[in-house]
């Protein structure tokens, strides 16, 4: 895949802002660009697919609710190794995780901090790329220098205030804009 963006290979990216808007964007022009995708939210995928352009992306929708696209919050384990086996046998894979509170409302925070610490770890041996929209407010400042520690972050006031994002073709400008 060629990288006509600014985001590195290996990176675990950090979007604080309200809502994750600026996040699908941005998975939506990796895709555009030829990366293959795996998102993972706490949306129910048809809204999602419906919303975004994420035509090929496999969604693992994170919910209570039984079927074959969902999967348990709680089983944070089994979740680490959806990624494991998507990061191995996915070349240019790029990953969204939608529903970071989520998962720290069923977990807690420490088993969610090492859930992200992990596949951190997995996305930069793997040479993946992963968005991780978080919104600032449903942490307190030391969980979010947690969290912010080893990711690289991106924060997004403009779009945490609900400014609609504008649209880009690549992730350089729509980066630019902000």
């Amino acid at each position: 895949m060629s990288k006509p963006h600014q985001m590195r290979e290996g990176t675990c990216y950090l979007v604080k802002e309200g809502k994750p808007l600026l996040s699908f964007m941005l998975f939506e022009l990796m895709l555009a660009d030829g990366a293959r995708g795996f998102c993972i939210t706490r949306q129910y995928p048809e809204r999602v697919r419906g919303t975004y352009k994420m035509a090929g992306a496999r969604t693992l929708w994170l919910s209570q609710t039984p079927g074959p696209e969902s999967h348990n919050p709680t089983s944070i384990g089994a979740l680490a190794t959806e990624v494991q086996k998507y990061v191995e046998s996915t070349k240019d894979a790029v990953l969204i995780l939608d529903g970071v509170e989520y998962l720290v409302v069923n977990n807690g925070f420490p088993q969610v901090l090492k859930f992200i610490e992990h596949v951190n770890e997995l996305v930069m041996r793997s040479k993946a790329i992963m968005i991780i929209p978080v919104s600032p407010d449903a942490f307190d400042r030391k969980e979010m220098a947690l969290i912010e520690r080893n990711l690289e972050v991106i924060d997004m006031p403009l779009v945490s205030v609900g400014k609609p994002a504008p649209k880009s073709d690549t992730v350089t400008d729509l980066l630019d804009k902000y």
